[in-house]
Parts: C-alpha cells; structure tokens; sequence
C-alpha cells in the first residue's frame, strides 16, 4: 500500500516528505498508546467501576429507604382512624350538642316570658290599684269642692255658725 501511494508523490499526498518521519512518528505514537494502556487504563477501569459501585450502592440504598418509607407510611395509614368514621361521630356529637343547646334556649325563653307575664300581672295590679287611688281621691275632691258650694249656697247665717260651733266642739273635744 505504501508503495501505490508512494508512485504518486515521494511518499504519497497523504504522508510526510521523510519516509523516516513517518516510521518514528508511528513507533512514538504506538508507544504512547501502549504507555496508556498499561497506567491510564487501569486507572481509569478502576475509577469507572468504583463509580459504578457507588452508583449501584446509592441505588440499593434508595430502594431500602423507598422500602422503608413504604413500611412506614402503611403503617402509619393503618394507626389513623377512619376519618369518615371520625367525621360522622363529630358531626353526630355537633347535632347532639345542638339539640341540647335548642332545648336549654327554649326553656330558658318560656322562663323568662313567665318572668314577664308575673311582672307585667304585678305591674298591671299595681298600675290599676294607683289608678282607683287616684280616682277616688279625684271624686272625694270633687265631691267635697261640690259639697262646699251646695252647703254654702243653702246655709243662712244661723245654720253656718251652729256648723262652726259644732266643728270647734268636736276639735276642741
């Protein structure tokens, strides 16, 4: 091969002018590649498959706590009481105690009318037992008023001073 693409050129238009050049370049690159393949590469193997194992340890890791997690939310869900269940006992408790509230606040108004109805019988009876006072104390009043100007218009002078004398006697007795 090197000698068709030697006919064409001195050593071919693909390769250098010096023949030489191309034998040590060939030798210095087949010597840097086995220098790496005998230190790079085995560290570079080591460095992959120390990673690889880590990356396969956080894996078998994080499906344990997955696991675990797992364990932990079921039992979890299995210690909380049933919430429909709950809720019905407290909404059951809610109209229990709604109930006796409506109770105690009816009882407590029809108290408090008979309260009213006993005050307001007391304060009629007062209010009318005033008003007779007042109206007999009117009409004795006005009777007496009345009285006077009957007795004055038909007392003569004798009957008005047997009336004085009458009256001194029985103050003065």
């Amino acid at each position: 091969m090197l000698s068709i693409l030697a006919a064409e050129a001195p050593n071919g238009p693909q390769l250098a002018g010096d023949i030489n050049e191309v034998y040590w370049g060939s030798v210095a690159f087949f010597v840097v590649v086995g220098l790496l393949y005998k230190f790079a590469y085995p560290a570079a193997r080591d460095g992959l498959k120390g990673r690889s194992d880590r990356i396969s340890a956080e894996l078998s890791a994080a499906a344990l706590a997955r696991s675990e997690a797992e364990t932990a939310l079921t039992a979890s869900t299995q210690d909380l009481p049933d919430v429909s269940m709950e809720a019905n006992k407290l909404r059951e408790e809610s109209h229990a105690t709604a109930a006796k509230l409506k109770a105690d606040i009816v009882a407590k108004a029809h108290s408090d009318a008979e309260d009213l109805k006993v005050r307001a019988a007391s304060d009629i009876s007062n209010q009318t037992s005033q008003a007779l006072a007042d109206i007999r104390d009117e009409v004795a009043r006005l009777t007496r008023g009345a009285t006077e100007k009957v007795v004055e218009g038909n007392l003569n002078p004798a009957s008005q001073s047997d009336l004085i004398d009458a009256y001194i006697t029985k103050v003065g007795g």
